[in-house]
């Protein structure tokens, strides 16, 4: 009826022009919802998600043409990644999203399906202010390398570890809390809970009396910025 939104087919108006992603749009299943203010809201929620996610696939590096989005790991982890990006709220995370998608394309990037699944997995797992968190930690990282020689990392969990570690602890935690909200009392916990996702590992290797408290971002959190950060 005339009271109906197709949100498929406004966004295959909107993208009039990319004709790849208009044949994406067409594999979307197709709804309508009743014209209500409560369900159009929904609409309207769902549409910014979907927009989000296909400008930042449409703005990416890797073409995307007819013949690659019909084979069956581009269809599978396109699926994948839209039907993730449609359940989360963070505009931010759903270009991640994208861009996950985008950079598998690379061929500068060695990957496989199953690992795909398992960075998506990951990604959806993880919170926009753990991630910005993790983020904050791995910048200061870069900027305080660890040298023994030509290693660039102690051992892991040793003692020479944690102490450069603790030399720049208190400047991250100081900018984890006052930038992303975390109460002082919880940052403990919130950076400990991150370990469910391997990208972070709390070091155990320090004095007598030592707890856990400091950690550092793992190489999968390294990985998994290969196919999010923009270059």
């Amino acid at each position: 009826s005339g009271g109906k939104l197709n949100i498929v087919g406004e966004l295959s108006r909107y993208y009039g022009c990319k004709p790849v992603i208009r044949s994406l749009l067409q594999l979307v299943p197709g709804w309508s919802v009743a014209d209500t203010l409560l369900q159009q809201r929904v609409s309207e929620i769902r549409t910014e998600r979907m927009r989000a996610f296909f400008d930042e696939l449409a703005a990416g590096k890797h073409a995307l043409t007819d013949e690659l989005i019909k084979t069956d790991d581009f269809l599978h982890c396109f699926f994948c990644t839209l039907r993730a990006a449609l359940n989360t709220r963070q505009v931010d995370k759903i270009k991640m999203m994208a861009r996950l998608l985008d950079s598998s394309l690379s061929a500068d990037i060695d990957t496989s399906t199953d690992e795909y699944e398992e960075l998506l997995s990951i990604l959806d797992s993880i919170s926009l202010r753990e991630f910005n968190a993790l983020i904050i930690l791995f910048r200061l990282e870069q900027s305080n390398p660890l040298k023994y020689g030509h290693v660039q990392r102690a051992e892991r969990g040793s003692q020479e570890e944690w102490s450069h570690v603790k030399s720049y602890w208190d400047t991250f935690k100081s900018k984890v809390v006052s930038s992303l909200n975390v109460p002082e009392n919880s940052f403990r916990d919130f950076m400990a809970k991150m370990e469910r996702t391997g990208l972070y590992f709390r070091i155990f290797g320090g004095p007598v009396g030592y707890t856990g408290n400091f950690g550092r971002t793992t190489s999968l959190f390294r990985r998994l910025l290969q196919f999010i950060e923009q270059k």
